[in-house]
């Protein structure tokens, strides 16, 4: 479990907001959150899709989906024991994300199934296309940056 946490925490605290508009053009792709991402470790990949006005994240693939006993990864450290059994492929992870610039969006939530915390996150997309994902405890300067390469 303690290897899980390790391969996963690095690339769910990366994860993307997403726009609400489709790209439409190659420049309209590189400045949207919209699509799959990949963590630096090539562990983990988070679809980032429009949620209403607002940007979510789902969990779509992991290098290693399942546990030693060969059954899919759970969120047992949740701090509700009623969620400890649900998948983790699948989990929504971001939340709330909201547009505040032509790159940016800020005002959302990244969940870490590795310590079953919500973190506040911010995002943006840095000119060289990968995005820049900000997840921190009350400040932003609390908190860890990482990098995402966009998939598709």
């Amino acid at each position: 479990m303690l290897r899980l946490a390790w391969v996963l925490l690095p690339a769910l605290l990366a994860a993307t907001p997403v726009n609400a508009q489709s790209p439409t053009s190659v420049d309209a792709v590189g400045s949207t959150p919209v699509g799959v991402w990949q963590d630096v470790s090539n562990r983990i990949q988070v679809e980032i899709v429009p949620c209403g006005d607002r940007l979510c994240g789902t969990l779509v693939w992991f290098r290693w989906p399942n546990d030693a006993e060969g059954l899919p990864l759970v969120d047992l450290m949740n701090k509700d024991p009623a969620l400890r059994g649900r998948p983790l492929l699948g989990l929504t992870i971001l939340q709330g994300l909201r547009r505040t610039s032509e790159r940016t969006w800020e005002d959302g939530k990244i969940y870490n199934p590795q310590d079953g915390v919500n973190y506040q996150a911010r995002m943006s997309i840095r000119k060289d296309g990968a995005l820049r994902l900000r997840a921190y405890v009350l400040l932003p300067i609390l908190g860890k940056t990482h990098i995402w390469t966009r998939i598709r």
